[in-house]
């Protein structure tokens, strides 16, 4: 395994004014001489936390997982309140364009590039999935390069969608907002438009966080769209359940944070993702 972190302010050569995230790690297979060069798929993996922190349980284990099953995987360091937008934006914009740009260096299918999210990180994902020519964005890069920014694919996991105060998440929105946007102009389910990639999606009803209403919400917007997606909302399962492993667990105990049921997730995830043309390849010579 090659693991290294890249520093997207220096690979952009852009000033990082005081910023603690904006760190990219890579998760990635390298080649060997014993059988055919490949070329892999890519996942982008941001974590939640609220934008108060980054969780640690939603990043580098799922890296892994993802590791697991053929991807190069890279989890983003973002940063986080009292850093506000458009920081954790032009953050998650810059992990995706230099997937794109070193896609041919890092041995990776430039074509099927996604992205997962869990919570608040799930709306970053969605940020960049559905508002990839924010006005941040476009300043920042120019409008022809921000359609590079778009994932192919876009996995939602108990996602921060909505700004409706009968479902928010009210500490996400007034993090990521600071008060310098409105959380309406960032109410995804708002803003999706036929262009919006395939999008994966899953929740559970016993989410009392961030209600499964939001994940309804973003289905309900995407198929009207016209949007290839697919939605699984699990019965059992509090906020926050990652890989639903005892490794990513926050407890000891049976039901703290483990669902054998829930955790199919993943393989239904991966299942989705093939059908949308995600796979590992041989390399042209």
């Amino acid at each position: 395994m090659i693991i290294e972190t890249i520093d997207l302010y220096e690979y952009f050569h852009l000033p990082r004014g005081g910023a603690k995230g904006g760190y990219l790690t890579a998760y990635r297979h390298g080649q060997s001489a014993e059988v055919y060069k490949k070329i892999r798929p890519a996942m982008l993996v941001i974590a939640g936390g609220g934008y108060a922190m980054v969780s640690d349980r939603e990043k580098e284990p799922v890296a892994l997982r993802f590791y697991a099953a053929g991807y190069d995987a890279f989890a983003l360091g973002y940063s986080v309140s009292p850093e506000h937008y458009p920081v954790q934006l032009l953050q998650a914009g810059m992990a995706m364009l230099y997937l794109r740009r070193e896609a041919a260096r890092l041995e990776l299918d430039g074509e099927h590039i996604a992205a997962v999210g869990f919570s608040a990180g799930a709306h970053l994902c969605g940020c960049i999935s559905v508002l990839w020519d924010d006005a941040a964005l476009v300043s920042a890069f120019g409008k022809e390069e921000c359609e590079r920014i778009r994932p192919d694919a876009a996995l939602f996991s108990y996602p921060v969608i909505t700004g409706d105060a009968r479902y928010w998440h009210e500490g996400s929105f007034v993090n990521f907002s600071g008060g310098t946007v409105k959380a309406e102009d960032y109410s995804l389910e708002k803003k999706v438009r036929p262009s919006v990639p395939p999008c994966f999606i899953w929740a559970t009803s016993e989410d009392t966080a961030v209600p499964a209403e939001n994940s309804l919400l973003l289905y309900g917007a995407l198929h009207r769209a016209g949007v290839p997606a697919e939605l699984h909302i699990f019965e059992k399962g509090a906020h926050g359940l990652s890989l639903c492993s005892a490794e990513t667990a926050w407890g000891c105990g049976k039901g703290e944070g483990v669902s054998e049921h829930a955790a199919h997730w993943v393989e239904l995830a991966l299942e989705f993702l093939a059908e949308h043309g995600f796979a590992m390849r041989k390399a042209e010579k």
